[in-house]
C-alpha cells in the first residue's frame, strides 16, 4: 500500500488490509508513537480488525526494528547513488525486499532490535 502521506485514516485502511490478507490469525502489531499511529481512527481500526497493539516506549528508536532495517535498506539503495527516476528506485527496492528470503538469517541479525538495559523475557 502506498500513500501520500501518513495520517490515521490511511493507517487505520493499512490495519483493515492486513485483517483482511490474514483472517483468523492473531496478529500482534509493535508500533511507536507516530502521531499516525494514535488517535480515535487507529483505536477503532485495531478494534475492529481484532490486532493486539504493543507500544514501544517514546523516544526509544533502539528498539524498533523497523529503523535498522530502513538504515540498511538506505545503505544498499542509496550510498553512492543517484536515480534518474523514482521508478527506477521503486524497481530497484522491490528487488532488495524479494532477496530477503534468501537470507532471513542475515535480515535477524541486522534488525534486531538493541535491548540494552531493558529487560527482556
Amino acid at each position: 500500500m502506498q500513500v501520500d502521506r501518513f495520517d490515521q485514516k490511511n493507517t487505520a485502511k493499512f490495519l483493515a488490509k492486513i485483517r483482511k490478507k490474514l483472517p483468523g490469525r492473531r496478529l500482534d502489531l509493535v508500533i511507536d508513537n507516530a502521531p499516525w499511529h494514535n488517535g480515535r481512527l487507529v483505536q477503532q481500526a485495531l478494534a475492529a480488525n481484532r490486532l493486539r497493539e504493543h507500544r514501544l516506549p517514546p523516544y526509544r528508536p533502539q528498539m524498533n526494528a523497523c529503523e535498522y532495517f530502513i538504515r540498511w535498506a538506505k545503505s544498499v539503495l542509496s550510498y553512492n547513488w543517484c536515480w534518474k527516476s523514482l521508478d527506477k528506485l521503486k524497481f530497484s527496492f522491490r528487488g532488495f525486499i524479494a532477496s530477503l528470503s534468501k537470507i532471513p538469517s542475515e535480515v535477524l541479525k541486522r534488525c534486531t532490535p538493541q535491548m540494552i538495559g531493558f529487560n527482556v523475557v
